[in-house]
């Protein structure tokens, strides 16, 4: 998977652990539960050194405006807005 920030331009190519991460970022789910039920589920990665490669990759997407990093959840929409 290709994604490219609107802000600047950069491209970024994704591997299969960066692209869960993507897919799973719905704005309501900790970094720390994407990596524990999603990347050491599928993937043979030690839990540890996961979370400190997600948490570069989202600081490095949250730098080019791609991704929003926040410590509360996002509150999902209105039904009517859905």
């Amino acid at each position: 998977m290709m994604i490219m920030s609107a802000v600047d331009s950069t491209f970024f190519t994704l591997n299969e652990i960066a692209t869960v991460i993507w897919q799973a970022a719905d704005g309501r789910t900790p970094l720390s539960d994407i990596v524990a039920n999603k990347i050491c589920g599928e993937f043979e990665v030690d839990q540890d050194q996961a979370g400190r490669d997600a948490e570069q990759f989202v600081g490095d997407l949250s730098q080019h405006g791609i991704l929003l990093v926040s410590e509360q959840p996002i509150p999902a929409p209105p039904p009517e807005a859905r």
